[in-house]
């Protein structure tokens, strides 16, 4: 595919990007780019075990989801605080080259929680798109190819965001959302130049994008 074209777009004044930070060494510079444009980004962190505190990007307001409470009423909390959520972008953990039971469980738990956000952002995404740009993205680190090349192993659970943000893109014909498969490869610099490619992209007929040795790729039929 060529590379998307750029629809600019302006953050609007108490509205916020909620990035969810994998303690990878995207979230900081991916965040960093989105504030350059005028975006107040508010980090959302899971599980400590997956992403170590040390580990967290600095200079971020942060919030901490917490197992055992209603992610709904976090939510508002996050709002109240910070402002209304227009955007959410999750990325997730890139796969562990020495995986256990426990990291796969927890991984399944960091998933099933991005549904459940997806769920209760509904009314926010929905009703910030009625002013302007809203968004729902994914971005997993499959192999560049949709898990299709067969030259690396990768994660099946992370598979599960491709099908969760194309049924929402049926379902909420006003939010913009994408799927993104990134090459691990990719150098941190090039990985947020891609995001924030997809997250400006005006066509909407694109549910899933992939970016590894192939260039810019995305599945037929989808």
């Amino acid at each position: 595919m060529p590379e998307p074209d750029w629809l600019e777009f302006d953050f609007s004044p108490g509205q916020i990007i909620l990035l969810s930070d994998n303690g990878s060494p995207l979230a900081a510079p991916l965040a960093q780019s989105l504030t350059q444009q005028g975006a107040k980004v508010v980090m959302l962190s899971f599980l400590h075990s997956l992403t170590p505190e040390t580990s967290f990007s600095k200079g971020f307001d942060r919030v901490v989801l917490e197992e055992g409470r209603e992610i709904d009423s976090q939510l508002k909390a996050i709002a109240n605080k910070y402002g209304s959520i227009s955007t959410f972008i999750h990325l997730h953990p890139p796969l562990k080259k020495a995986q256990d039971d426990s990291y796969q469980k927890q991984e399944a738990a960091i998933l099933k929680q991005v549904f459940f956000l997806a769920k209760h952002l509904k009314v926010s995404l929905n009703q910030a798109a009625k002013q302007g740009r809203s968004c729902f993205l994914t971005v997993a680190h499959l192999d560049g190819e949709f898990g299709l090349s067969g030259k690396r192993d990768f994660s099946a659970t992370a598979g599960g965001l491709f099908g969760l943000t194309k049924a929402l893109r049926w379902e909420w014909n006003s939010v913009f959302c994408r799927a993104i498969d990134l090459d691990p490869d990719l150098e941190s610099s090039v990985a947020v130049k891609h995001i924030m490619a997809e997250l400006h992209d005006p066509n909407r007929l694109v549910a899933e994008v992939a970016y590894g040795v192939k260039g810019r790729t995305t599945l037929m039929g989808v």
